[in-house]
């Protein structure tokens, strides 16, 4: 069964795990009766025009369709909206795809056939995954584009003929079934749902990154006491204070000798850094969860009042608030990225505190790590040319009928790219950090940052020559991007 409302987390597992989905009875009979009104409904007013049903699209709202051609009209609106190009997307972005669209057409409000539907059902539970290109989607009049190629390898006009080679018939679509399946922001909110939780499981993992790099560099923990946190309660500061100093609470039981009056602010703030994304992040967590359960198709089949009757003029495709979201945590992963990359500088380049210059012996003959903050810094800049907002632009199309798109699909893109890039930061930082601790005295066994250091080692050897680093950053990209390094760290910070 799918339950009623899905939260990211759920999404994200549903698109990336092996459970299999159905349709509850009600479901299915909702469907039923909704494509029965819609059938009563053309049948009693054959000449009144409904838009995508038995007219045109976009600027071509006023040209009929010939009765007897609406077969043909299904798909040749697929076939001319399907025209996406660039890399491919990844497999669970197109899963994700796919269950945004039958979380959409369940609801009853489309004019969608069950069968057509259980066909889009059956291709998810069987991991039969089109073939989307990432790139064509406004974010406006929904993600046409992607999910156009969905709609592609529905009716079997697909290039790779996905459906055939897995055993299964394509749809034969009837009158209003195009347009059902091409609107929506199924794109969007499958790439803004995966953001959202590789931000989660990344915002934690950049704590401990950082609490690594604070008990190598002897850093006090007084900046993260609570009374601090006290004096400007932001949510997010006090989270990430209390994250800090359970990780650091075995470590730091006696005062350390002052190397400084006061620590650098990469070190001294990150509460305040770190505290500022979750407060970006828990409202897009919060947009991209209502856009999981929510309705964008137009037209739509209204069932409330006195009549069932078709209706036009929604809106609701727009991805605005989606595309808007989504630059918020672009910029706030630049920050994350940008203070990680300091703390590497810190750990690599100062001798901080006894450590040897590049954090190797043998300098000279060996460089170290020195390259590793080269790279950091190269995807630091990166992500501030990326984090440019989407949705301040538009480009009016369709002959200016659609006057005002969202430019959505670029801005989950484009923040997806920087997020991936601050996981390789914090993989830098993590590399340096256990290289530092190194150095220092055995961490306590059981006290968490142990476990932790303990785990990368047994990724990634200590650095005692020269050997290629691209390799060990690869090796810790995977702990980070999988939220194996968080669950290791054994807290939670949302326990209290």
């Amino acid at each position: 069964m799918i339950k009623d409302k899905l939260d990211y987390s759920e999404f994200v597992n549903l698109c990336r795990g092996q459970r299999t989905i159905e349709l509850e009875e009600r479901d299915k009979e909702r469907i039923r009766q909704s494509r029965k009104a819609f059938e009563r409904i053309l049948k009693s007013n054959p000449r009144k025009s409904y838009y995508g049903i038995n007219t045109g699209v976009g600027a071509l709202l006023n040209r009929r369709i010939p009765k007897g051609r609406m077969g043909e009209f299904q798909e040749n609106l697929i076939m001319s909206h399907a025209c996406g190009i660039g890399p491919l997307l990844e497999t669970e972005i197109v899963r994700g795809i796919m269950l945004h669209m039958i979380l959409n057409l369940k609801k009853g409000y489309s004019c969608i056939r069950l069968p057509t539907l259980e066909l889009l059902v059956e291709m998810f539970n069987r991991n039969v995954v089109p073939v989307v290109p990432a790139k064509g989607s406004l974010g406006a009049s929904g993600d046409l584009v992607p999910q156009a190629h969905i709609a592609l390898a529905l009716i079997g006009k697909d290039p790779q003929r996905v459906l055939p080679a897995a055993g299964l018939e394509p749809a034969k679509l009837q009158i209003g079934e195009a347009i059902a399946l091409l609107n929506g922001t199924s794109f969007m909110t499958s790439c803004l749902a995966f953001l959202v939780f590789q931000s989660d499981n990344l915002i934690r993992t950049a704590d401990i990154a950082a609490a690594m790099t604070l008990e190598a560099l002897g850093c006090t923990t007084k900046s993260f006491a609570p009374e601090i946190q006290e004096l400007r309660p932001h949510p997010g500061q006090i989270i990430t204070a209390r994250y800090l100093n359970r990780l650091l609470l075995k470590t730091n039981e006696c005062e350390k000798p002052a190397y400084s009056l006061q620590d650098a602010y990469s070190l001294r703030c990150i509460p305040q850094v770190h505290g500022a994304f979750r407060d970006v992040l828990s409202p897009a967590g919060a947009v991209v969860d209502t856009e999981i359960n929510s309705f964008g198709g137009n037209p739509w089949i209204s069932t409330k009042g006195e009549k069932t009757e078709i209706c036009e003029g929604s809106g609701n495709f727009h991805g605005q608030i989606l595309a808007q979201a989504a630059d918020s945590l672009s910029v706030a992963l630049c920050s994350i990225a940008g203070i990680s990359e300091r703390r590497i500088d810190r750990l690599v380049s100062r001798c901080a505190n006894g450590l040897p210059l590049f954090l190797a012996r043998n300098q000279g003959l060996n460089t170290g790590l020195m390259i590793t903050q080269y790279t950091a810094a190269a995807l630091v800049s990166e992500n501030k040319t990326l984090a440019h907002p989407a949705s301040v632009d538009s480009i009016p199309v369709s002959a200016g009928q659609e006057d005002f798109v969202s430019m959505g699909g670029w801005a989950v893109t484009k923040a997806r790219g920087i997020c991936r890039n601050t996981e390789y930061v914090i993989a830098i930082e993590i590399l340096c950090a256990a290289q530092a601790l190194d150095f220092r005295e055995p961490l306590p066994k059981k006290s968490r940052l142990a476990k932790i250091h303990e785990m990368v080692r047994s990724r990634v050897a200590h650095f005692e020559k020269s050997r290629v680093l691209a390799e060990d950053i690869e090796e810790l990209y995977s702990l980070v991007h999988n939220g194996r390094l968080a669950e290791e760290a054994g807290c939670d910070e949302k326990d209290n």
